[in-house]
């Protein structure tokens, strides 16, 4: 039998058991669940009112609230699959120690105290002990449970997944945080200006249980007039105040999320401890990781968190469902998927959540159906097509296609010491995207956006290819040696991939208005790094004025087919402003300390001794 074939039958085998609840068929019961030292987290329990049967528990554990608070509320859905809901689970949601009605003090991806410490608590003895409640307390509960959610709730689903509780069957982390020096607020050295306006979410203590937010987005500093919607020049806002000792305005003076990151600019004692990827081979039940490649805050966690439980982990454990979505996006219900100018396929979130996420759950916390028959389903961004794989597809062997950073700008195969010089402007940095609609986060469609506005520009260094011949398969890390010389002591070093469309492309019907495609320059990945933590992010040093030296630029994984008739373009760059702060080029020993008067013109040099080199798939 085919397998297409054979997956449709037993999905409608599935199907036959579904109960096809709506929200009209739950009820709800608000709980204080209490921790083993006291502190109780408030929990909200959607149960089926059909009692002639038991359920599974799928649960999220939530920073962000688990509104609307009241035993006769309900929200307007019980969770973004509906497959899940017609089904018949009992549904909890868990507002985290220290956040809205739960009590305690909230920490930032609170490291496992209680392993080194049995008297002290964290997020793993609070997810055991609310699963113990849950087991002891629940009716109509078949004992299986399940968890779930994107993003911190992604991370608190993995801090789960390795409390070894025997009752916790399943788990799912979508775009999950590990690490938040490599990702969200931080990346390797640098600061996501982007973030800024939302760290007082993070970073605020309140004062008890409350149904009310305690902080302040504060756009405020933004608004000309908020009447009439008219907000700042975003990057002209960031620009004016340059150094991170401009922002009182923006974040609260008692935030002490800002105030540990400012202490904390190096990868230290501190920060390693906060590395949720060295815990993750403590993973006792199944554990599916789900994300996109244009992920533009958690992809670091994504890829990391798979091959760490892949590599470390008892074997079997860990899957990995990868799309081409961004932040969140596997939740989405709207038929086509589209991000930016980019049209990637039809009904891609609505066939996850019921080929892949239902089938998941329904298997290990009802034991219907099959489980999943990959360990990998991974979406080439190059081809636009989905690849499953038995094992980790990074870690399988490659060849290695090398190129050199040509000064005349071509990708060439041979190398040369003459170098290309250019000027890196605090005052005048390259931004990362042609649009002004933002001021909090990021928008999502810069991680695939045409970069043709950078190419024009002179402190934007652009190599290309001829037009390839043939296919080059590119799936894993791409390494970036930039051999670098500048006449400071401190450079921010961006090296951009990129797919250039042909100049032949015809148009497509599924084509955005008014966007010329043929020869797009689509940003494949992005790399980036602080020029000072190039030997080690623990032990910064100041780059000696006018010397070569070599700098690796980290680039997450990358699954892409580069087709033939299209070219691959390489940009190296020292500033995408305003999503990035910027280097002062002068050397001060803690960046977040530095003042408007530390900010100098510098000039940078890139050699032809730079090589990219990619890992092609063997044929």
């Amino acid at each position: 039998m085919k397998p297409a074939i054979l997956l449709v039958l037993q999905l409608l085998a599935v199907s036959a058991h579904a109960q096809n609840f709506t929200i009209d068929d739950y009820e709800k019961q608000e709980v204080y669940i209490k921790m083993r030292d006291g502190v109780q987290l408030f929990t909200s329990i959607y149960s089926p009112k059909d009692k002639s049967q038991d359920y599974p528990v799928l649960i999220k554990r939530t920073p962000y609230s688990v509104k609307p608070y009241g035993a006769d509320t309900m929200p307007n859905q019980l969770m973004h699959n509906p497959h899940l809901v017609a089904s018949g689970y009992i549904f909890v949601n868990q507002d985290m120690r220290g956040r809205w009605m739960s009590e305690g003090a909230f920490e930032n991806t609170k490291p496992p105290y209680s392993w080194s410490d049995k008297k002290r608590t964290d997020e793993v003895t609070d997810s055991y002990d609310t699963f113990d409640w849950l087991v002891k307390n629940l009716k109509n509960f078949n004992g299986n449970i399940g968890q779930y959610g994107n993003s911190y709730l992604g991370h608190t689903s993995l801090v789960s997944a390795v409390t070894g509780h025997p009752n916790l069957k399943a788990v799912l982390g979508m775009a999950p945080v590990t690490n938040f020096y490599f990702e969200d607020f931080n990346r390797y050295g640098l600061l996501g200006l982007n973030y800024l306006p939302v760290l007082d979410v993070f970073g605020i203590q309140k004062d008890g249980p409350t149904k009310e937010s305690w902080y302040s987005e504060r756009p405020a500093p933004y608004v000309v007039d908020a009447e009439k919607e008219i907000t700042e020049d975003y990057y002209d806002f960031f620009l004016e105040r340059m150094a991170l000792t401009e922002f009182d305005d923006v974040i609260h003076p008692e935030n002490f999320f800002w105030k540990n990151i400012k202490e904390h600019p190096n990868y230290d004692a501190y920060r390693q401890e906060r590395n949720w990827l060295q815990y993750l081979d403590k993973v006792k039940c199944p554990t599916l990781v789900v994300g996109g490649w244009t992920d533009e805050q958690n992809l670091f966690g994504i890829v990391k968190s798979f091959r760490e439980m892949e590599a470390r982990a008892e074997p079997g454990l860990a899957r990995l469902v990868l799309g081409p979505w961004s932040h969140g996006h596997p939740k989405r219900r709207e038929g086509s998927y589209q991000l930016g100018d980019i049209f990637y396929g039809d009904s891609l979130c609505e066939k996850y959540q019921s080929e892949v996420e239902f089938r998941y759950f329904e298997y290990h916390l009802k034991e219907r159906g099959n489980d999943l028959d990959f360990t990998a389903k991974v979406f080439n961004m190059g081809t636009h097509a989905w690849e499953e794989y038995n094992e980790d597809p990074f870690a399988m062997p490659k060849d290695t296609v090398q190129f050199y950073l040509h000064p005349d700008g071509v990708l060439a195969t041979e190398s040369t010491n003459e170098g290309l010089t250019f000027i890196s402007d605090p005052y005048h940095p390259v931004p990362f995207i042609t649009d002004d609609n933002f001021y909090r986060m990021a928008p999502k469609k810069y991680m695939n956006g045409d970069q043709r506005f950078a190419s024009k520009r002179p402190d934007v260094l652009t190599f290309t290819t001829d037009v390839l011949t043939e296919d080059v398969d590119v799936s894993g890390e791409i390494r970036a040696l930039i051999d670098f010389a500048t006449d400071h002591q401190d450079a921010d070093l961006y090296v951009k991939i990129i797919d250039v469309l042909p100049m032949d492309l015809a148009p497509e019907p599924t084509d955005v208005p008014n966007v010329k495609m043929n020869g797009y320059q689509k940003l494949v990945r992005v790399g980036y790094i602080r020029g000072r933590f190039r030997d080690d992010f623990s032990n910064p040093i100041p780059f000696e004025p006018n010397v070569q030296d070599e700098v690796e630029v980290p680039l997450i994984e990358v699954r892409h087919t580069f087709q033939k008739g299209h070219r691959i373009m390489i940009q190296v760059q020292s500033s995408m402003f305003p999503l990035f702060d910027l280097n002062p080029q002068k050397y001060v020993e803690n960046i977040y300390e530095a003042e408007k008067s530390d900010f100098e013109k510098a000039e940078h040099t890139v050699y032809g001794t730079s090589r990219i080199l990619l890992p092609v798939v063997k044929e």
